[in-house]
């Protein structure tokens, strides 16, 4: 019996288990994320400051213009930020002149398994990879701001419109530029313009491939904000939204984007069900104290 004693004693308790998985997934996205942010990307920038992920598209000597590779690592560090519960916010921006000029058709097209690729996303039953990489932002539990310089056309709108936020410089113009080439917005645009334009105007948009100035874009409500120093406004904005509960900010996100376009009794549950799933989390009760005492007392990392 006393051989056994040890073995018992150090024996693997089965009541232990899913602890001991919760601690082993957390490890592996941390590792996953450190790998992430130091992974040689051939078409992005990604750094992490201040529990913000800036991410800058970066082909600058062709304004930022979209490629396949530049579409899988847009999708794979969107796909990586939601386990990042530390995480604030995400900005996009983009290197050089432009944000993004649109797609690199002539790229796309000289490849042929690209190309081959590309006409298979459009008979696929589901959403494509090219709805997708616009259409990830909208769902992540962070805020997604948009930093728009330059020309902002064709993909790179369509891109820009994903975000929830577009903060534009003065300077910038926009355009869904794709009647141009023959072609029709087909990155998510008919669902990114809703609430932001009206039917006739998003048609008229799509049809003439107009090119806007910033002013412009603001006044018919493409964008959020037009600035003379964006990047000013972007890093006020992200000081406000560090004042936040991360929680609070991620259920604000998801009951627009889920129940926005929804009935009555749908939008009303929605608003309940995150009310008190809020109520019920640490975070709301740092935020109480946090104005009680005014002191700027640390949330928690974010839990939905």
């Amino acid at each position: 019996m006393a051989l056994t004693a040890p073995y018992q004693e150090d024996q693997f308790c089965l009541t232990e288990l899913p602890l001991y998985l919760h601690h082993c997934l957390a490890f592996a996205l941390i590792c996953h994320w450190k790998l992430l942010m130091n992974a040689v990307f051939t078409t992005l920038l990604c750094e992490e400051i201040n529990q913000v992920l800036w991410v800058r598209l970066n082909r600058p000597d062709k304004h930022n213009a979209m490629t396949m590779a530049m579409i899988r690592e847009l999708i794979a560090v969107a796909n990586t930020i939601k386990a990042q519960r530390h995480l604030r916010a995400v900005v996009l921006q983009g290197a050089g002149p432009s944000f993004c000029s649109g797609m690199d058709l002539p790229g796309l097209f000289k490849n042929t398994r690209d190309k081959l690729y590309a006409f298979s996303q459009l008979v696929r039953p589901a959403r494509g990879i090219f709805q997708k990489v616009n259409l990830i932002w909208r769902q992540l539990p962070v805020p997604v701001i948009a930093l728009v310089h330059g020309h902002c056309f064709g993909a790179g709108m369509q891109l820009a419109l994903g975000a929830d936020w577009i903060i534009a410089d003065a300077a910038a113009d926009f355009s869904l530029m794709e009647s141009k080439w023959g072609m029709i917005p087909d990155m998510g645009a008919t669902l990114t313009l809703r609430g932001r334009v009206p039917p006739d105007l998003a048609k008229e948009l799509m049809c003439t491939a107009r090119v806007l100035k910033a002013d412009t874009a603001w006044e018919l409500g493409l964008i959020s904000h037009v600035e003379t120093d964006p990047q000013a406004a972007v890093q006020l904005l992200l000081a406000e939204l560090a004042q936040r509960s991360p929680d609070a900010v991620a259920a604000a996100k998801r009951l627009v984007e889920d129940s926005w376009w929804s009935g009555r009794w749908r939008s009303l549950t929605a608003e309940r069900f995150w009310q008190l799933r809020l109520l019920l989390g640490q975070n709301h009760r740092i935020a109480v104290e946090r104005n009680r005492k005014k002191q700027d007392l640390p949330f928690r990392p974010r839990t939905i």
